[in-house]
């Protein structure tokens, strides 16, 4: 559904109150949220900002428009929310549960579930919002638990042998990541039940090269264990799951 909120500011107001989750959320707080230092108008700015938030929505979704409630007694704002209407507990939830399964060892049933959390998502948090405050910083633990949650997903597909696409997934996450170690070794996993251990030696070195150049570390234990086995051959586990 689209409100019509086409002010950057005022979304992020919006999803201020909405990650609040039905609390009560102040003047101060979203000021925090939205400015890493408000300004001097921030208070004057912030009540535009929620007159046009309320009757943005009132033309376009009345029934939402009655959900934004003020307080005027406490100086807060309310957004009440019904079970399952935000998407961010329903992904950490499916996210969660993901991860248990693949623990666990239920490779297929993992695969699935963290299937279900990422078609939650339709890119990068916040990317239609302005903030420098707090919500800035919830949109980047947000990504980085989208991007935990697709390492998940592409260990539960190498464990059950589901490489279709895979390759390609994973140098995307490669390439959107590259100073992560586990996509790093994903990759070369995926090379190397391809057929290739070639590629996965090249990607090795690769990986040797950016975290040298960009961090000035040698690869992981973890990467360098692989290498190794990959030089000699070995049956390499295929899904050796996230560092504990």
């Amino acid at each position: 559904m689209v409100l019509g909120l086409d002010v950057a500011m005022i979304r992020a107001v919006l999803a201020v109150l909405l990650l609040g989750e039905g609390q009560r959320i102040t003047t101060g707080r979203i000021a925090q949220a939205l400015w890493a230092t408000p300004p001097k108008s921030a208070m004057s700015n912030l009540r535009t900002y929620l007159a046009r938030l309320r009757a943005t929505l009132r033309a376009g979704s009345p029934h939402l428009a009655t959900r934004l409630v003020t307080l005027p007694d406490s100086g807060g704002y309310l957004f009440p929310l019904t079970a399952g209407e935000l998407d961010v507990p329903v992904f950490a939830d499916l996210a969660r549960r993901g991860q248990a399964q693949l623990r666990a060892g239920e490779h297929t049933a993992a695969a699935a579930t963290l299937h279900d959390a990422l078609t939650l998502w339709r890119g990068p948090a916040g990317q239609d919002v302005t903030a420098t405050g707090t919500l800035a910083q919830q949109f980047a633990d947000l990504d980085e638990q989208r991007v935990i949650a697709t390492e998940d997903l592409f260990d539960a597909r190498l464990a059950v042998g589901a490489t279709a696409g895979l390759l390609q997934d994973v140098r995307a996450l490669v390439l959107d990541q590259p100073l992560r170690d586990r996509p790093r070794e994903q990759l070369m996993r995926t090379l190397y039940l391809a057929v290739d251990p070639a590629g996965a030696l090249d990607a090795y070195q690769k990986a040797r090269q950016c975290f040298g150049e960009s961090l000035g570390i040698e690869p992981s234990r973890r990467l360098q264990l692989l290498q190794g086995a990959i030089l000699r051959r070995d049956d390499v586990t295929l899904a050796a799951g996230p560092e504990s």
